[in-house]
């Protein structure tokens, strides 16, 4: 374990004789330091109890003062090293500066917030860690552009946040989703660093504006379903990926590209979601099997060929996430189709046609895998599959 104590570093003599005051972290045969800014004589400073001495240049208030400031940076230290030892996790110097840095406000919310944004890009969540950013970005125009530590939000700084949002004509969802992530981080923030603070979101509320759904009526969806497209072309693929998130209980587009051949059984597809982490089982129906057959034979262990890189397969999905966006609005134009396709509207549009077709929203919840709900995980315990492949294979059959 890391160890911290108050002492002089010697070689670094002024001109008076003193040395500067230090307060030293040793771990794994390193040493690193954090200065005080100031310089005591040897015989005016106590090395076991590392303490400095009255006497000297400096009156008794400064030395009092200068005992202060070591105890503080050294409780500091020593709770960055019991946050990290609690990880059970090996670290390095520089995890305990990092920490330190963060616990003292030197880096600070943003600084916290950055670091959050790297690891969730680092680990494939590249959406979340945009959201993030933007949110960040948010706050360093509207509320201020220079670091604070955590303990510094407080109620009044999240309302001053909002209503200049708010003045600034940003619209109410906007406004209501960063409102959103700064409570995730901050929250993510107090629980790694182990941060008592009252939370400065407590009845801080914004009412979300309703809006338009991008879910398609069905009479669009049977035209799209039975277009005639060449096989082979962006737009055949475009449009039997959006026909296979309907088919699949609104299976997302991540989730789509990322399906392995492997995923596929004789019965059903398992796969976990992207977003969530989630297990989910799909019933395979006549409409999937007939998409699992035309794309069968594709190179490579993907079931789709959205994918051009294997090494870095999530790169290479947001590659494809603009490719079929585009196919999709020339399918929509070739079509006919009044509303415009979106890739997400194939979940809304399964949503809508289930509960048109009676289906409890507690069923649609459990077939779009919205795990995060309380009620929904509530009802993840009660329902069987079989319950969920008949409401899946009723819409798919109402459609061709």
């Amino acid at each position: 374990m890391a160890t911290v104590k108050t002492v002089l570093v010697k070689g670094r003599c002024n001109s008076r004789g003193a040395y500067p005051l230090v307060v030293q972290v040793l771990h794994r045969r390193k040493k690193k330091v954090v200065y005080t800014g100031y310089s005591i004589e040897p015989r005016l400073f106590d090395p076991l109890d590392g303490r400095v001495l009255a006497g000297g240049i400096y009156t008794q208030e400064t030395v009092r003062r200068m005992n202060r400031i070591c105890k503080k940076i050294s409780k500091a230290l020593d709770k960055a090293i019991d946050i990290l030892e609690r990880r059970g996790i090996e670290y390095e110097m520089c995890d305990i500066f990092r920490m330190y840095e963060t616990l003292t406000g030197e880096k600070g919310f943003y600084s916290f917030f950055k670091e959050r944004i790297l690891v969730l890009s680092e680990t494939g969540h590249e959406g979340t860690a945009k959201a993030y950013e933007a949110t960040l970005n948010s706050m360093q125009k509207h509320l201020c552009g220079g670091d604070f530590p955590f303990a510094r939000l407080s109620p009044l700084l999240v309302i001053k946040y909002r209503d200049s949002l708010l003045e600034a004509g940003i619209g109410k969802n906007t406004v209501s989703f960063y409102l959103h992530n700064m409570k995730a981080v901050y929250r993510r923030g107090c629980v790694e660093l182990n941060l008592s603070l009252p939370s400065p979101f407590c009845n801080i509320r914004i009412r979300s504006e309703k809006t338009v759904k991008r879910g398609i009526p069905i009479k669009q969806v049977r035209t799209l379903a039975h277009l005639p497209l060449p096989l082979g072309t962006p737009e055949c693929l475009a449009r039997d990926v959006f026909m296979f998130s309907i088919y699949t209980r609104g299976m997302s587009f991540v989730d789509i590209a990322l399906l392995k051949k492997k995923d596929v059984f004789q019965q059903e597809i398992r796969y976990r979601r992207h977003k969530t982490g989630q297990f989910l089982e799909i019933g395979i129906n006549r409409q999937i099997r007939n998409l699992l057959e035309r794309y069968g034979a594709t190179p490579g262990e993907y079931l789709f060929p959205l994918l051009e890189g294997v090494e870095d397969p999530y790169s290479s999905y947001k590659k494809a996430y603009g490719k079929i966006r585009y196919a999709l609005r020339k399918v929509a134009r070739r079509g006919g189709l009044e509303t415009p396709l979106h890739l997400h509207a194939a979940r809304h549009c399964w949503a809508t046609m289930a509960l048109d077709n009676g289906t409890p929203i507690h069923t649609i919840s459990e077939c779009l895998g919205h795990s995060s709900e309380k009620v929904t995980r509530i009802y993840l315990k009660e329902l069987d599959r079989s319950v969920l492949d008949e409401v899946n294979d009723h819409i798919a059959d109402n459609i061709c």
